[in-house]
């Protein structure tokens, strides 16, 4: 099967757009308050951020990078990802910190497990002094973090989204990394990675976590159906319309009404909005979130070209059965679906929505490691340290490769990062038709908005759950929908004392 249509030389410019976007990342976060978690930065001007005030600069360490932290053995100034991997450093720690257990809870993939499986080997034969706990199968953003940490039993190292993780710091319940490790490491990453794990608010101010991925969501498609993506929102109707009457499948699957908006912001976006506007207030009662919402029920319920009443799980059921031809999903997900479709399998940035010139744009986030505060997890001195030189080995350059090699996760981590663009442009990998899809997944890094970490982030799901849900079973209009996430929104804020 043939690479996506693409020239050397457009392969070429979708990678020096990639590290551009990174270069001015920075600028970004200058002049747009954060809005949420992952991924390959944004555009140097991207159009659904929100103009509020910058955020200060990032923290220095308030610990003395010459000094140990209280009850430490090791120097904070040692905690760095090029001592994570060295044999001589792993042979100090252990004469110095002793034999020690960590807590740890997985929430990767199958694919990805088998990257973190690989890495934790590694890890566990150069630091054979520390024993890892793994429980595996953990979910993202629950509330069982929460539950284990108010009882003081929280894993002591758990991987969670920088925006579920941003809630759980400015909780108290996790370690403020920037009093634990030297400036110099949070250089390591992706600018819009490492940002997406800074926080500053009245009650947390600092780095929480590690990043060890970016991510978005993307447009995967079936050949079999369409043998090019759509550009536009026009272009994806007059599409669908011809899967349908020719190949009676169903052209979308995307269930609207049952999800908690993570997809739909890229299309609340691209009609214009944004979740929130000055003062990081929402701003979801708008005609962008009527026009999105409408727009998508037109597509399932007039033009019946998007199936009814999806689940997640039967959104993939029906793609990975070649029963429709699109479905939006994240690179965490290739490994099932190119199982199932082979070279059949494509993948390309959101398409444009012609009723605004827009691109929906999906929220750029990460995922991460992350250290409960001793109060939430019962951790030592020893265990923490521990659990500092366990999550700097695990977004360093060669776990992050494994992620790549395994998973095809996007690495957060710089190295690994600029070695997985490199494998990319010169058609390393394997088989050949994977370049053309992860070329199509880098491409739609140039149209995202950060994803807001803020606190407030944390009602907006339920927020559109509840309205979404209601609206696309004709309980109610998209005006009344828009109007009820926002009113839940401010009363969720103003109950928290926000």
């Amino acid at each position: 099967m043939s690479r996506l249509g693409l020239s050397t030389g457009a392969i070429i410019g979708i990678i020096v757009a990639v590290i551009v976007i990174i270069v001015a990342v920075v600028a970004v976060v200058y002049l747009y308050k954060p809005s949420k978690p992952s991924t390959p930065a944004p555009p140097p001007t991207p159009q659904n951020s929100s103009s509020t005030t910058p955020p200060p600069p990032p923290p220095q360490n308030t610990t003395s990078t010459q000094t140990t932290a209280p009850g430490f053995t090791i120097p904070v100034s040692d905690f760095t990802p090029q001592n994570a991997y060295n044999s001589s450093f792993a042979q100090t720690f252990c004469s110095t910190v002793g034999s020690v257990t960590i807590t740890v809870w997985d929430t990767y993939s199958v694919s990805e497990d088998e990257a973190f499986n690989a890495s934790l080997a590694s890890f566990e034969q150069l630091y054979p002094c520390i024993h890892v706990e793994v429980t595996y199968g953990v979910g993202i953003a629950t509330s069982n973090f929460i539950s284990a940490a108010k009882a003081g039993q929280a894993p002591i190292v758990y991987r969670d989204s920088s925006d579920d993780a941003g809630k759980l710091f400015a909780a108290g319940l996790l370690l403020n990394l920037s009093e634990y490790l030297p400036p110099s490491v949070f250089d390591q990453y992706l600018p819009t990675a490492a940002q997406n794990f800074y926080l500053s608010t009245p009650s947390a101010h600092g780095y929480y976590g590690l990043p060890d991925n970016i991510n978005y969501i993307v447009m995967f498609y079936n050949k079999q159906y369409m043998s090019s993506p759509p550009n536009t929102t026009d272009q994806l109707i007059n599409m669908c319309l011809q899967v349908n009457s020719t190949y009676h499948v169903w052209c979308i699957a995307y269930g609207v009404g049952s999800e908690w908006g993570y997809r739909f912001a890229a299309w609340f976006a691209g009609f214009g909005g944004q979740i929130f506007g000055p003062n990081d207030m929402p701003q979801l009662n708008s005609s962008a979130m009527v026009n999105a919402l409408e727009f998508w029920y037109n597509l399932t319920y007039g033009l019946h070209i998007n199936a009814p009443d999806m689940s997640p799980s039967l959104e993939g059921q029906l793609f990975t059965s070649n029963e429709t031809a699109i479905i939006f999903d994240g690179p965490w997900d290739l490994g099932t679906y190119f199982k199932a479709l082979g070279c059949n399998l494509g993948a390309a940035p959101l398409p444009v929505v012609s009723q605004t010139g827009l691109h929906a744009s999906p929220f750029i986030g990460s995922t991460g490691w992350v250290i409960a505060s001793p109060q939430a997890s019962g951790a030592t001195p020893q265990q923490l340290e521990a659990a500092l030189v366990f999550i700097l080995y695990m977004t360093g350059p060669q776990a992050d490769l494994n992620l790549w090699n395994y998973a095809h996760d996007i690495p957060a981590n710089l190295q690994a990062y600029n070695q997985a663009v490199s494998q990319l442009e010169t058609g390393q990998l394997s088989p050949s038709c994977l370049n053309g899809i992860m070329e199509g997944i880098f491409a739609q890094a140039q149209y995202g908005q950060k994803f807001p970490n803020i606190p407030a982030m944390a009602y907006y799901w339920n927020a559109f759950h509840q309205y979404a849900t209601a609206y696309f079973a004709n309980q109610t209009t998209a005006q009344a929908a828009a109007q009820g996430m926002e009113q839940y929104m401010l009363q969720q804020i103003a109950q928290s004392g926000g």
